[in-house]
């Protein structure tokens, strides 16, 4: 660079931190080890190589077109003495797209693990941001990431169909995501309908307290069509009158009891659902 009067230098890679100056789109300069770009990315490999048969000596600066905040983000996976940032949401989509173009398959892995929940036998049980989560890792290709999300939408708190930047989406696919929990509200309500149909009269004053005990849980699982709405619900199943009741042989055991025997039958559906093809484009490229 021939004047440093208008680049701001980075504070996390400062001057002299490397023997080669990035410079990002927004002219933030980031001191780097050459060695470490070459041996972590293959395609900077490439164009430092290019690089410098074109310079014809040794090569003190590459200007790149990403901007600072997703420079500083990827560097860190690309230098071992660093500490990748948390994952923000509001930044993940350029910087998985910095990753791929310079096939820096160590950011994928690591948003993955942070978008994840897992138990203590590693077993995923939740997806965070799961309608942002499910277009980016359908739009870069991450089947089982896209297939996991998606399980989640089907099941979560209608709040997070909300995306929360300025994503333009095939209106196709959050229809047959909304079609997905509806199905699925329908298959949840109906159990509730049967079990209510089978246990009382009509005409029983309980049948009466029971519909007005069971109304909160079926709006609730429009909104949430998973297990948590029925473990939330737990205690109006315990009062409802079928504890102890002997309206019809084989209903003795009790609304818990026969709640809780639904349990593992409902969680397996959650497990099952298709995975919805998308096509995902920003609106800058609208």
């Amino acid at each position: 660079m021939s004047s440093l009067i208008d680049y701001t230098q980075s504070a996390e890679f400062p001057e002299n931190y490397g023997d080669l100056r990035l410079v990002s789109s927004n002219r933030v300069v980031f001191s780097f080890p050459l060695f470490f770009l070459s041996h972590m990315s293959p395609v900077f490999k490439e164009m430092l190589e290019t690089a410098r048969e074109q310079a014809r000596g040794p090569l003190k600066e590459l200007r790149l077109t990403e901007d600072s905040t997703t420079l500083d983000q990827l560097l860190r996976f690309l230098d071992p003495t660093k500490k990748p940032l948390p994952i923000d949401m509001n930044t993940v989509e350029g910087l998985l797209e910095s990753a791929q173009k310079y096939q820096v398959e160590r950011v994928f892995e690591y948003w993955e693990e942070q978008v994840k929940v897992q138990d203590e036998d590693r077993k995923v049980i939740k997806i965070r941001y799961p309608m942002m989560t499910f277009f980016l890792a359908s739009h870069f290709g991450r089947d089982n990431l896209t297939k996991l999300a998606e399980c989640e939408l089907v099941r979560a708190p209608d709040k997070e169909l909300y995306l929360s930047k300025g994503f333009i989406v095939d209106h196709r696919e959050v229809i047959r995501i909304i079609q997905l929990r509806q199905e699925r509200s329908e298959r949840l309500i109906g159990r509730i309908r049967d079990y209510q149909t089978n246990l009382y009269p009509q005409c029983c004053r309980e049948a009466v307290l029971m519909k007005t005990n069971i109304l909160p849980l079926t709006l609730q699982l429009i909104k949430e069509p998973s297990w948590n709405t029925f473990e939330r619900n737990i205690d109006i199943w315990s009062s409802c009158p079928s504890q102890g009741s002997t309206h019809k042989s084989g209903h003795q055991e009790g609304s818990r009891i026969l709640f809780n025997s639904w349990k593992w039958g409902i969680l397996a559906e959650e497990d099952v659902q298709p995975i919805v093809k998308t096509r995902l484009r920003r609106k800058t490229e609208m």
